[in-house]
């Protein structure tokens, strides 16, 4: 185990590298695993990790065996990849790594630089599993962008694109276009593509790329606001982001049959840990994952819903992403507590307070190390929203859960 930890930490503080060419040659010394199985790919600002969700629990109540990647996990490194709704345990990723340390060796050996990234190893390690466990079906989450993510070395059944917005701007460009055309990379020629409500400026750029891979564009199918798709996520947007699960299931039928009321429980069953997830009835602990600007535009409807005195704890990492989601928070609450995270790109204390400069209500400061002391400090009465980055929310999910210290929860987010 150490061993492993070890190596899997030595990559993670590596950090991403953007590009293609690493995963293209390791899948190639792999027997191109990630072929061996047809697939759904998600791309999206937002929306993504939930289409993926209510995809993989559609397929599993039809009793196909499915295979589900995404990130970043909340607890568990296994969380990331799973195979009929089970995780893959620490000791299978070990196992994997043991397999592949000899493959990432061969590949130092062609070019320094060339080895994996953690992330490129945990999408292969995705790709052999599926392939051993001879999945039906698997559904892919994009990492970053799109045309140059690790999972951009899949042929997919179809693709889709969840929604554009501003986020990693640093890296996908600081214009809708260029981070339209960074999601639209994972078109593929002659395969569907399957777009959420995309702003004029984005959708002209997805239009333009469909074209040039001689493929087909479809939207969800126009459903009146009362006959909406339901699901047991909460929240208008997650409405929208069924009816795109919906028309992708639709367009699969002729490989995959379904079965329309089964469908529709499935969207009632579908579970997504760290959004908009209650912990705690007394006090009344909410977790909600939400760091960037899009998504706290849509969370503001469920913020509405909350009790006038709600008080907030929030911690992000990057001062836009905090900035974006702070301005519309802080016309919502009156009570707020600013966490610095134990993170490297965490934002400061200092960071944060610039940005509350302005707000007449009550600002504390906390530091992650402090949330089990602080969870238990908390009045039976208040009702509490954990928002801001996946860190926090994971912190605060580990102390309801009592997770600590072990090996298989080792907090291995991915950091751009």
């Amino acid at each position: 185990m150490k061993k492993t930890l070890e190596f899997l930490y030595s990559l993670r503080n590596q950090g991403s590298k953007f590009g293609i060419e690493r995963m293209e040659l390791f899948c190639r010394e792999l027997g191109n695993p990630q072929l061996s199985f047809p697939t759904i790919h998600v791309a999206g600002t937002n929306g993504k990790g939930s289409v993926c969700a209510m995809l993989d629990r559609i397929y599993r109540k039809h009793d196909y065996r499915v295979g589900l990647f995404t990130s970043p996990h909340l607890l568990e490194l296994g969380e990331r990849i799973r195979v009929a709704g089970e995780n893959l345990s620490f000791s299978e990723i070990e196992n994997w790594v043991e397999y592949l340390l000899p493959v990432v060796e061969k590949i130092k050996k062609y070019q320094e630089g060339l080895e994996p990234t953690f992330f490129e190893f945990m999408t292969a390690i995705a790709f052999l599993e599926f392939r051993k466990q001879k999945i039906d079906i698997a559904i892919f989450e994009t990492g970053l962008g799109g045309r140059l993510d690790s999972t951009n070395v899949l042929n997919p059944e179809i693709s889709v694109i969840t929604s554009v917005g501003y986020d990693h701007c640093e890296i996908l460009g600081n214009k809708l276009k260029e981070i339209a055309f960074e999601k639209a990379g994972i078109i593929k020629p002659e395969k569907p593509v399957v777009v959420g409500a995309l702003e004029k400026e984005a959708l002209d750029e997805v239009r333009r790329i469909v074209r040039q891979q001689n493929a087909e564009l479809f939207f969800p199918e126009e459903i009146q606001s009362t006959s909406s798709p339901l699901t047991n996520l909460q929240g208008a947007f997650q409405q929208k982001n069924a009816a795109l699960a919906l028309r992708v299931v639709q367009l699969l039928k002729p490989q995959f049959p379904v079965n329309q009321s089964e469908v529709r429980l499935a969207l009632h069953e579908v579970v997504f840990p760290g959004r908009w997830q209650k912990v705690s009835s007394q006090p009344t602990v909410i977790l909600d994952t939400c760091h960037n600007g899009q998504g706290a535009q849509v969370s503001s409807e469920l913020w509405d819903r909350l009790p006038s005195s709600f008080q907030v704890w929030f911690g992000a990492c990057g001062q836009d992403r905090a900035r974006d989601v702070l301005t519309p928070l802080l016309k919502r609450t009156t009570d707020i507590t600013l966490f610095e995270l134990d993170q490297p790109r965490s934002c400061t204390h200092q960071e944060l307070r610039k940005i509350t400069l302005n707000f007449t209500g009550t600002v504390k400061i906390a530091w992650e190390k402090q949330i089990s002391e602080l969870c238990q400090q908390l009045d039976p009465r208040v009702t509490l929203l954990v928002t801001g980055s996946i860190y926090l929310v994971a912190a605060v999910l580990a102390h309801f859960k009592k997770v600590t210290n072990l090996s298989s929860t080792q907090n291995w987010q991915d950091h751009w």
